[in-house]
């Protein structure tokens, strides 16, 4: 399996000197949650689409271990991204994910790759049903469930916009069918970029089968363009962190009151109490109770302590 990333978006909503997909979620870079996501799979190759100004800031925070950069000279779109990679993809399928959605689930991707293999499918794509889909493309499905096209917004017709279904840009291709149509994708009229959208047409087009993976929760296909979206996406992350303790027997008393990145581990028995910040690699050992007016960051609590109205930065 080859797993395609595309990273080369620069991000100007975000009004960001730096690449959109280094912007930090709960104490990582966007796009390291993405390669946690992907890596679990042991893939092949892992090829990253980046833009010429962004890949050597890219390259520093990933390194180059297991992964090979693609330079996108000029923004034209999402097929030409692909297109790119032709030379480095040896496997019989790929996923394309874009960088920009980081929330997506190691198991929707292997329910995907799943539902891909036992229906003999040319194409799999990611979907979501969201209350308002407008401005995104619509999936419609024949009788069978299988996908029969994708329309855009602006090109629907009135019942086809009340259709919810939208498509994520998340994908599993049989590679040598992906890249013997890309050759044949043209540029929208409308802006001159080759859109992988079209591929899923074609395919259509010819009597391939395109299936499509709906999931339930909308939240793993949410991308960011600002830093408001971004702030969605840390609520909902929190949220799953938040989840993991419970399950695993910390106890967090006044969850609207705790700060944690990702990276911040909490043994069973833990009790965060009040306001509290917890960056970086820190841990908070089994018994160990944290708060009120906590600040630790890169700190390991041991089991049974009682840590309140301290600041600290890297100790144990």
């Amino acid at each position: 399996m080859t797993v395609i990333i595309l990273a080369a978006g620069k991000g100007k909503r975000m009004k960001s000197a730096k690449a959109k997909v280094l912007v930090s979620l709960l104490g990582r870079p966007m796009i390291s949650h993405i390669m946690s996501t992907v890596q679990r799979f042991s893939p092949e190759n892992i090829l990253l689409v980046v833009s010429p100004s962004g890949h050597e800031a890219i390259k520093d925070v990933l390194g180059e271990e297991g992964i090979r950069y693609v330079i996108q000279s000029e923004a034209r779109g999402t097929a030409d991204a692909v297109k790119l990679c032709e030379k480095y993809v040896q496997t019989r399928r790929s996923i394309v994910l874009c960088g920009d959605v980081p929330l997506i689930r190691p198991s929707t991707l292997s329910d995907m790759i799943a539902l891909h293999q036992s229906r003999g499918a040319a194409a799999t794509l990611l979907s979501t049903e969201i209350p308002d889909p407008s401005g995104y493309g619509r999936i419609l499905r024949n009788g069978d469930a299988s996908v029969r096209g994708i329309i855009e917004h602006k090109d629907a017709s009135t019942s086809e916009r009340e259709i919810r279904e939208i498509n994520s840009g998340t994908y599993v291709f049989e590679s040598g069918l992906l890249f013997e149509l890309l050759k044949r994708v043209e540029p929208s009229p409308a802006t001159g970029e080759y859109y992988l959208t079209d591929v899923v047409a074609i395919l259509v087009k010819e009597g391939h089968r395109v299936e499509a993976l709906k999931i339930e929760d909308q939240t793993e296909v949410m991308g960011v363009n600002d830093f408001m979206a971004l702030k969605k996406l840390e609520d909902i992350y929190r949220h799953r962190l938040l989840e993991k303790w419970s399950r695993a027997g910390a106890v967090v008393s006044h969850p609207q009151m705790l700060w944690a990145d990702i990276d911040v581990e909490l043994a069973p028995g833990t009790r965060i109490i009040g306001r509290a910040v917890l960056r970086g690699n820190t841990s908070v050992g089994p018994g160990a109770s944290v708060g009120p007016y906590v600040s630790l960051e890169d700190t390991v609590v041991e089991g049974n302590n009682r840590i309140k109205g301290v600041r600290s930065r890297k100790s144990s």
